[in-house]
């Protein structure tokens, strides 16, 4: 095996371009979705924030909320951990809420005696970095394991390993998710447990796929009312139990047993999916019904059931019945409030990785993805989420996530189409990491191909031991012999020929923790140390077509050199303009500055990441176009130190006396046009160029002739904010000050072929503490 992986990677710089035969991959995403409006972020926020101002102000001096169950029933507690639960997963933090607090304090010291309660407060626990949390959460998880009845099967109190005909699949779930919170934090959870309740909710499923609250024994064909909440609850459970049960096949690349039994319960979720109703149960039990759907949506990382985006039709729901306290529900509302809560606020996670779906061999390790994501949020304190899509799937599933992940323990074929739809995620700001499973040589090859048809201009090329993704955070990181495709700005690639896939499904424990530490640093770097955006604000919308109040045009120049690192930089800023502005903004493909006229194109725009030079005729054509008063804008792509060098000397020969003077916060350039840039932000990268520069002055630079700036250059980073991504280091402008820079310049330019161009917005208030270290997320247009 080790002669094979060495041989693949001394292969993977001499392979020949020659490309697979295109073909179909993976079942297609469905596009006929039942219809559920987009996801109003700022509504969701608003939402989670109401609920849980509702839920905090039911906590009462005590500790407990109102409506606490008295000590003497099963149940006691039960409503205090669920609303502690709801809080800590919405991203209240007890260190700024005295009331939760509160509460903490008193369900730690609470004596529970019922399933509910302690399976609650036990995945409660789970999100606290807490000694006495995690001691208690080992505590309840014992008690949980002592409480199943022969079988594996529980009731409202512990059966003590005896034959319980009062048992319900309800009492049966929430122990289930308590253990497997406790499980996710190191807790040993012997794999008996695992099979007896694996045991019994196989024999629970009805010949329809779906389960029920309880069979009877002794029936002669037992049978039970299959309904949505406890469908939820059976795919959940079972695919808790596959995970655990399945270690050895998944090490081994091998479909886990009795995983046609969950493909039997989505079934039923799709056939019977309804977000206003508890399926086949109706008002009944609606609230435990979207609780449990989130659970089966994070946990096997669907974005649809069926033909519905659940989170979407779920969240509509929930937006149309909320009440102006905050709450959900009728009469005792607190629990109905805190499952309704729980959705939004898990749905509602920022999407960190897509894991794709493809015919081949795309899923041998199917918790890999969900491990490291738990994990990255567990370590980092931020609600992170994960999906899978098909690589078919339309343009705003690939825009929730920065990572496109795809795992491949066999062969993989993509046809033009689909390599198109990949090559458009990275040029829109994302990364596709890729794994051999198993270190599949096949597979790494064939991502080599793939990677060759996608980018044809750069080469995958072996990642220096030196790249922050080795260094950033954790030095203590495997596997190494990474290799990246890289456009001079960042990675738009990279390809793991030795497998990470096989660590991140077994967990983040010793011999596994240094590939974590990989993917830790990895999420620091492209998230700019962790900037997130949050799950459904995608930005790549197009706007309705209005009639522009005005048309602004710019032409791309093309050199002998890397002129293009990112390709769709003025698209985005393009959607900006005519969303905002109700502006068309006209762009040229790329090129030759021989072919550049003023008439058609009053702005010209150039930029690279490496030196840049002319021959004769490209300069005498730039000579010509700026006395015809055309406006050069240049930027170093990423603050590359090269492009500047040489575009500094490059200016020098287009203007005679071209020697580049710093703007003043009161040039033209910048207040000619619509956005207020008289204080700018930064990526953190950016603040040791000019130090001695005031933090949130503009640094545009100028070349003048005839009193006028003609050439406009910036030795920060525009290009990649218009693109508006992330990513740590980089020497550049936050996103939202490139675009309005960029947009300022471009009405400058136009000034005399659009007279109007020139009004300039009143100046907004800008808050410089809050914007003082620029970690944007990407979406604050």
């Amino acid at each position: 095996m080790h002669c094979r992986i060495a041989c693949i990677l001394c292969c993977l710089a001499t392979l020949a371009t020659a490309q697979p035969p295109a073909g179909p991959v993976g079942r297609p995403e469905r596009t006929d979705r039942q219809s559920a409006p987009a996801v109003d972020a700022e509504a969701v926020d608003r939402a989670i924030d109401r609920a849980s101002q509702y839920l905090l102000g039911q906590i009462e001096d005590s500790g407990a909320v109102a409506g606490e169950y008295p000590a003497t029933n099963p149940r006691h507690g039960g409503r205090t951990v669920l609303t502690i639960y709801a809080l800590l997963r919405a991203g209240v933090d007890p260190a700024d809420s005295n009331a939760l607090a509160h509460a903490i304090d008193w369900a730690m010291q609470a004596k529970l005696w019922g399933t509910y309660a302690v399976g609650f407060r036990a995945a409660a626990m789970s999100k606290l970095k807490d000694d006495r949390a995690g001691q208690l959460m080992h505590r309840d998880a014992g008690w949980l394991l002592k409480a199943a009845g022969k079988g594996g099967a529980y009731t409202y109190t512990s059966a003590g390993g005896e034959l319980n005909e009062d048992y319900d699949n309800s009492n049966g779930h929430i122990a289930a998710m308590g253990i497997s919170a406790a499980a996710g934090r190191g807790v040993k959870i012997p794999l008996t447990y695992w099979k007896d309740v694996q045991t019994h909710w196989l024999a629970q499923q009805q010949p329809d796929g779906g389960w029920g609250y309880r069979l009877r024994p002794g029936e002669s064909a037992p049978t039970a009312q299959t309904y949505g909440s406890m469908t939820a609850a059976g795919v959940a459970t079972l695919y808790a139990c596959v995970d655990r049960l399945g270690r050895e096949h998944f090490v081994r690349c091998k479909p886990a047993p009795h995983g046609e039994a969950i493909s039997r319960g989505l079934e039923w979720l799709e056939k019977n999916f309804s977000a206003r109703l508890n399926p086949r149960k109706g008002v009944e039990w609606y609230y435990y019904w979207l609780f449990g759907l989130q659970r089966v949506g994070s946990l096997t990382g669907r974005k649809l059931i069926g033909q519905a985006d659940w989170y979407a039709a779920g969240t509509d729901q929930l937006l149309k019945r909320q009440h102006t306290d905050g709450s959900w529900g009728f009469g005792e509302r607190t629990d109905s409030t805190a499952l309704a809560l729980l959705f939004l606020s898990h749905g509602r996670a920022p999407t960190l990785l897509n894991k794709i779906r493809t015919a081949g061999r795309w899923n041998a390790r199917p918790r890999d993805a969900a491990n490291l994501v738990a994990w990255l949020g567990y370590t980092y304190e931020r609600r992170l989420g994960w999906q899978v899509i098909g690589v078919d799937a339309p343009d705003a599933d690939w825009d929730d996530a920065r990572i496109l992940y795809i795992s491949g323990a066999g062969p993989l074929v993509l046809s033009d189409k689909q390599v198109d739809r990949l090559r458009q995620f990275v040029q829109r700001g994302g990364l596709i990491l890729s794994e051999a499973a198993a270190n599949n040589g096949d597979f790494t090859m064939d991502m080599h191909r793939i990677y060759q048809r996608m980018f044809p201009r750069y080469r995958l090329g072996r990642l220096s031991g030196r790249h922050p993704i080795y260094t950033l955070q954790f030095t203590d990181t495997q596997p190494g012999g990474l290799f990246a495709v890289h456009n001079g700005v960042r990675p738009l690639a990279i390809h793991a020929p030795q497998e990470l896939s096989l660590a991140l499904q077994l967990g983040p424990h010793a011999r596994q923790r240094p590939s974590f530490n990989l993917m830790a640093n990895l999420y620091l770097y492209l998230t700019e140390m962790g900037s997130v955006a949050p799950r459904g604000a995608a930005t790549w919308t197009p706007p309705e077509v209005v009639e522009p109040k005005r048309t602004l045009r710019v032409a791309r120049l093309a050199y002998d050199g890397n002129f293009d690192p990112e390709p769709l930089a003025f698209d985005r800023l393009a959607l900006m303009l005519a969303r905002d502005r109700k502006v068309k903004l006209e762009v040229s493909w790329p090129m030759d500055p021989r072919k550049l006229s003023a008439s058609d194109w009053p702005v010209a725009h150039m930029t690279g990441t490496d030196s840049v030079t002319l021959n004769d005729e490209q300069v005498a054509a730039l000579k010509r176009y700026l006395a015809d008063d055309g406006m050069l804008i240049a930027d170093a792509a990423g603050g590359s130190k090269d492009f500047a060098a040489s575009f500094l000397a490059l200016a020098g020969q287009i203007v005679d006396t071209g020697k580049l003077l710093k703007l003043p916060r009161s040039s033209p350039v910048y207040t000619t046009g619509p956005y207020d840039v008289s204080a700018v932000s930064y990526r953190r990268g950016a603040f040791e160029a000019a130090a001695e520069t005031p933090r949130h002055d503009p640094r545009l630079q100028a070349v003048y002739v005839n009193d006028a700036p003609a050439i406009v250059f910036s030795l920060e980073d525009l290009s990649a904010g218009l693109v508006g991504y992330p990513l740590q280091g980089m020497a550049g402008y936050s996103p939202t000050s490139a675009r309005h820079l960029m947009a300022n310049l471009l009405w400058y330019a136009h000034r005399k072929t659009e007279p109007d161009a020139s009004a300039t917005a009143a100046p907004r208030a800008v808050d410089l503490d809050a914007d003082a270290d620029a970690t944007v997320t990407e979406e604050s247009e």
